[in-house]
């Protein structure tokens, strides 16, 4: 019950934290604060109080593994797991529609069937403009009956059953990979050892042995002074002392403009913010692992400062920077993914083929447990009926296929990633549309197809950072580790779901029409000014290059057989001249070749991860910090011996403890400060945010 109400509070507070009261991300990653600081707040003051009035209430570690859980699967709903994303994209592009003369000169909304839009996409004052700048006077609530329902009643029957479905295929894929990764291949899970360190309990004793060290609790008192003091700084417009906890080199940069031409991310790890909990993530890691993600932007950067002033090549070309439609950084991190998926079915090929035969012949398998058995049964039935769902829709039967295959290929490798690095803020940084537009090319796609599979992408993977896969493969392994059975964990993790997405729904559509998705300076963000257009802009792109080049009614009237003749790929027998195939190339073999060199060369101390996740803003963000966490294991190790190492990783969780307390105070500082006087004050932002 505590695990439902916590997965409640999310679906009720998440979306008015993020977009009426512009307070720093709920969730905003696969480390949500409120889930975690809530974690640490109970072990350290709750269950310690509990324990003085009775030992008998505490709560136990796999009370809190459950409520965990069920926390973290609520958080991929109301925010940019699905409600965020979805409100946006279907709101807004109603509004610029009117003005956007290419969107109506190319007739975009007519390729796209009428039931996957609110309001059919038109304009229509009564749902639009409420949407767009709030219903409620002077930023006002309204009532619920007032909510425009009826314009949103044949696109949430569209979608919703959709989303239902992806989120069985993925808590079902979490099921199929638990066992290898957490036991074969004994993956770190930093996030979860993380938690674990939190849930830990002496029986005798009302906090163990961890709360009663002096390392614990000074990195505590260090991290949270020092993130109270720089809040104080910002909600005293500067009348308080700054610690600072930026690094600014961008003398450096402005001294080598050359660095910037050649990859525009490098203004992230020029001015680095640090971040105590991801010093302690990389600290917790290998090195490898660490030292990976920490170089990755500088290796990105270094390469493609070769390739322009070198062979002239860019990786930052208008294409390669578009988002939706692909290019070649975005084609090679592709690549990377396919061949990390290629990694992850050679390693567990033995368990994997035990499964599929114990699921298909309906007979038990040596090693493969019946839950992993039924998982895969219900993964097959629930990816080919989003299969033939999006076939119904209009999209051609090879796209549909390779659509859903190439969004669970996504949703796999953040949480592949996730699990071997703790890399919370991952972004795979490559659309599904993007791929099959590298793949086929505009006119053997077609334009319905572009447009559909444009917005099925927008509602799933244009901004994973809050993906349901990687939620539940944490949450798995934490109740795991409490022997809880996995099936268990599963069922209660759908219902949840199910649970929350009812709530969730009403309570985010409520906020849009009351606030309005423009509010004061929030209509800068990246995620209100450009995201929810994507796929009209991709669209847009296309279906005029289909139009000047004269095949606009001939890639209308090809049959899906003829796509797959007229592919992008099938045009030249000499590959090196198709971009797709040489990035994606690439991609392929940087993962495969430095994994096989590593299984060599076991203490070669790069990842084939790095390749997954350079070239990426949220990589260069934390990028920093991880080389610090490297630097002090390093330094550690080597200096200290193992006595030093155990004492620092006490100071570590002393330090995500002060960090994720700070970020729960000024969480609710600003809540309490927007109810009593109805205004948003500046954010105080402790963890990199979704922009």
């Amino acid at each position: 019950m505590l695990g439902l109400l916590g997965a409640m509070l999310i679906a009720v507070l998440a979306y008015l934290n993020d977009d009426v009261w512009v307070l720093s991300s709920f969730i905003g990653s696969h480390m949500p604060v409120f889930v975690f600081a809530s974690l640490v707040v109970t072990a350290l003051a709750i269950n310690p109080l509990l324990f003085l009035v009775n030992r008998n209430w505490r709560l136990a570690p796999k009370e809190l593994a459950v409520i965990v859980m069920m926390m973290l699967v609520a958080c991929s709903i109301p925010s940019y797991g699905f409600l965020g994303t979805y409100v946006k994209s279907q709101i807004m592009p109603t509004d610029r529609y009117r003005t956007e003369t290419g969107w109506q000169k190319n007739e975009l909304r007519e390729y796209i069937p009428s039931h996957m839009l609110a309001a059919e996409g038109k304009y229509v004052p009564e749902f639009t403009d409420s949407g767009m700048s709030g219903a409620g006077e002077q930023g006002r609530a309204i009532p619920l009956d007032e909510v425009p329902w009826r314009f949103w009643s044949e696109s949430l029957t569209t979608w919703v059953p959709l989303v239902v479905l992806m989120a069985i295929a993925v808590i079902c894929l979490a099921l199929i990979f638990h066992r290898q990764w957490s036991q074969a291949e004994r993956l770190r899970y930093p996030i979860v050892e993380v938690a674990n360190v939190f849930m830990q309990q002496d029986p005798d004793r009302s906090s163990p042995s961890l709360f009663r060290t002096s390392a614990f609790w000074w990195a505590l008192a260090i991290v949270l002074f020092v993130r109270v003091s720089n809040g104080i700084y910002i909600w005293s417009d500067g009348n308080w002392i700054k610690i600072p906890m930026l690094l600014d080199f961008y003398a450096i940069l402005y001294r080598f403009p050359s660095i910037h031409q050649a990859d525009p991310m490098v203004w992230w790890w020029f001015a680095p913010r640090i971040f105590p909990t991801i010093i302690a993530i990389a600290f917790l890691l290998a090195t490898d692992v660490s030292l990976s993600v920490g170089i990755a932007p500088i290796a990105f950067t270094a390469v493609s400062w070769v390739l322009l002033h070198k062979f002239g090549y860019s990786l930052t070309a208008a294409n390669a920077s578009d988002y939706m439609v692909g290019g070649v950084a975005i084609w090679q991190r592709f690549g990377s993914y396919l061949a990390l998926a290629v990694m992850i079915g050679y390693t567990g090929r033995r368990y994997y083929s035990g499964v599929l035969k114990s699921a298909l012949a309906f007979s038990p398998s040596d090693g493969v447990e019946s839950y992993a058995a039924w998982a895969c049964r219900i993964l097959i039935v629930v990816v080919v009926s989003m299969m033939l769902i999006l076939s119904l829709m209009g999209v051609p039967w090879p796209i549909a296929i390779l659509t859903v295959l190439l969004v669970l290929l996504v949703f796999v490798g953040i949480s592949r990633v996730n699990a071997e690095s703790g890399l919370f803020v991952n972004w795979s940084r490559w659309q599904p549309l993007g791929v099959l537009l590298g793949l086929f090319g505009a006119a053997a796609m077609g334009p319905q197809a572009i447009m559909i599979v444009g917005l099925f992408c927008m509602i799933f993977t244009v901004q994973p950072l809050e993906s349901l896969m990687t939620f539940f493969m944490n949450g798995l392994r934490m109740c795991d580790m409490q022997k809880i059975r996995p099936a268990r964990v599963a069922g209660t993790a759908m219902g949840t779901y199910l649970l929350v997405l009812a709530l969730a729904i009403p309570v985010v559509l409520w906020a849009a029409h009351s606030y309005g998705l423009q509010r004061g300076r929030w209509t800068r963000r990246w995620s209100t000014s450009e995201m929810p257009f994507f796929y009209y802009d991709a669209g847009d792109k296309q279906i005029t290059e289909i139009k000047n080049a004269g095949l606009l009614t001939r890639s209308e009237s090809y049959t899906a057989t003829e796509r797959l003749a007229n592919m992008e790929v099938f045009k030249t027998w000499k590959i090196w001249e198709n971009q797709f195939i040489v990035a994606a190339g690439l991609g392929v073999l940087g993962v495969l070749g430095l994994s096989i060199l590593r299984l060599r060369m076991p203490r070669l101390p790069i990842h084939p991860m790095i390749f997954l996740i350079w070239g990426t803003r949220h990589t260069a963000e934390v990028a920093t910090s991880f080389l610090i966490g490297w630097a002090i294991k390093s330094g550690v190790t080597r200096l200290g011996g193992m006595q030093s190492y155990k004492t620092a990783r006490k100071f570590m969780f002393g330090a995500i403890a002060g960090d994720l307390i700070g970020a729960l105070v000024f969480m609710a500082v600003g809540m309490i400060h927007y109810i009593i006087t109805g205004e948003v004050h500046r954010t105080y932002y402790l963890f990199p945010q979704l922009a």
